[in-house]
């Protein structure tokens, strides 16, 4: 039994063609209440260093409970979850919104710095992401109460921090 789903996440991961992103990689994070494990969304860059445009963004699990071990997400997770749904794409841009929650779009683009960054509208101002962190109260696995995720960011004019609490 053990070997089998060693083979089959073997096969998983060359399907999906997961590689552990480089650190320097890193747009923003996703923590939860439920247990220190975070969701890592990284740029996703092709053998010339330049943004894959298939697929601009990897997103992983950095396992705090398991040493930092860092694994893909599952296709549950993926599909319905933590995962990335493209509106557009392209070689430096990408719009999307996360596969949970379809009430807020994001932009992967550079930033003033000529970097890329992930940005979102809050309060209707422009915010470079950097970090969402999701309170957990009970529920169960498919529907788990969530009474509030807070977003952190940087505002793009001033560089000031802000927090905004959702209400999902």
């Amino acid at each position: 039994m053990i070997l089998k789903s060693v083979l089959v996440f073997s096969f998983g991961l060359l399907i999906t063609g997961f590689k552990v992103p480089p650190e320097d990689t890193s747009l923003f994070s996703i923590g939860r209440s439920k247990d220190a494990n975070e969701i890592h969304y990284a740029l996703n860059l092709d053998e010339y260093n330049a943004l894959n445009a298939k697929n601009p963004i990897q997103v992983y699990w950095i396992k705090r409970t398991r040493k930092n071990k860092i694994v893909p997400l599952t296709w549950i997770q993926q599909k319905f979850a933590y995962g990335i749904v493209y509106l557009s794409k392209s070689e430096n841009y990408a719009k999307f919104r996360l596969a949970a929650y379809d009430k807020r779009v994001f932009e992967l683009k550079k930033n003033k710095n000529n970097e890329f960054k992930v940005f979102t509208m809050s309060n209707n101002m422009e915010v470079e992401v950097d970090r969402v962190f999701i309170h957990i109260t009970g529920g169960t696995f498919w529907i788990p109460k969530i009474p509030k995720v807070e977003l952190y960011a940087t505002l793009s004019r001033t560089d000031k921090k802000i927090k905004e609490t959702i209400i999902p």
